[in-house]
């Protein structure tokens, strides 16, 4: 009995030999693949690490090897420059000195006429040094420079009525002030002045806004003094103001074709100050009779037999004016009509 105990405890300690010897091999398995597992990834990472920074060595030493090249080239270059402005230096210096070595032995007398050379050059001979300058043409402000440049004024006051009624000749009765002059001439000139596509016509009536002709006034006149909204004539349209609508409309007639004509020339233009003074001749010419009439005697012709161009011909006969404008922030604006004649 006791012999068969030992031989199972023997085969059982056998079996715990195995079971420790397996346990061990595979611990040491397990073990031995971790360590190369580990070894491989901190040998990568090494040799990542390694290969970055041997990178960045290389390009901060290429970068140092560049810029020493750079200014070596830019040192060798300046070197160079300085070289051959010294040069240029030299040589300008030897031919100064060589200029001034011929003028002192007066070599180049040669080349002066033979006055100069013995001083016998009168004044109104004599060569000038200095090249002729064309000095810029000065302004002329004459009768045609300021009809160029102002003369676009009178085109801005200018009345569109009938000739053949007295109110057309209303303006050149007497002497007027801006202040006087009634509103409906005002829009009449403030007409004059619209663009033609603020003016709507159709069959029946031709209509302005209040809004469109108060800003033409302004235009013409620099402000809204003296502006109201009245009826008004502009040749043969008789415009009426419409309050509640706030526009002026007039029934659409045909104008009949007057033999009688204003006609007005500029005389003269002078400003003084900030005042622009235009004198004209003015004049009602009847084409028919081809005969001017003045506006003192509109039933006996002043001058018979001549041409509306005639007029300054015969201006000491027909009637004169003087239009002043004054001048408001760069531009002019009329501020008054005198009757000379």
């Amino acid at each position: 009995m006791a012999k068969k105990y030992e031989t199972n405890k023997k085969e059982e300690n056998e079996i715990k030999k195995e079971v420790v010897q397996s346990i061990k091999e595979k611990v040491l398995s397990e073990l031995n693949k971790e360590i190369e597992t580990t070894l491989i990834s901190k040998t990568s990472k090494f040799k990542d690490e390694l290969k970055e920074e041997m990178s960045n060595d290389i390009q901060v030493e290429v970068a140092n090897l560049m810029k020493q090249e750079e200014k070596r080239i830019i040192k060798g270059k300046n070197m160079a420059i300085f070289k051959r402005d010294l040069l240029i230096l030299i040589f300008f210096g030897i031919a100064l000195y060589f200029g001034y070595c011929l003028y002192d032995v007066k070599y180049f007398d040669f080349m002066k006429a033979d006055c100069e050379k013995n001083g016998t050059c009168s004044g109104d001979n004599s060569v000038s040094t200095h090249p002729d300058v064309q000095e810029p043409t000065p302004i002329v402000k004459d009768k045609n420079w300021y009809v160029e440049n102002y003369g676009y004024l009178m085109d801005e006051i200018k009345i569109t009525m009938n000739p053949d009624q007295v109110s057309a000749y209303y303006l050149y009765s007497s002497d007027h002030q801006l202040s006087d002059i009634k509103t409906s001439y005002l829009l009449n000139m403030a007409y004059n002045h619209l663009d033609k596509k603020a003016i709507k016509t159709n069959s029946m009536n031709v209509t302005i806004e209040g809004e469109v002709l108060r800003k033409a006034y302004e235009e013409v006149f620099g402000s809204m003094n003296f502006y109201q909204n009245v009826n008004f004539t502009y040749d043969c349209l008789n415009f009426i103001y419409n309050q509640e609508k706030d526009r002026f409309v007039a029934e659409n007639e045909k104008c009949n074709v007057s033999k009688n004509v204003i006609v007005e020339e500029i005389d003269a233009m002078n400003e003084e100050g900030d005042v622009l003074y235009i004198n004209t001749i003015a004049s009602i010419y009847n084409e028919g009779e081809k005969s001017f009439y003045t506006f003192d005697n509109l039933y006996e012709a002043a001058v018979s037999n001549v041409t509306r161009e005639d007029i300054s011909k015969y201006a000491k006969k027909l009637n004169r004016y003087q239009y002043q404008f004054k001048k408001v922030d760069q531009v002019y604006y009329l501020d008054s009509i005198t009757k000379l004649k």
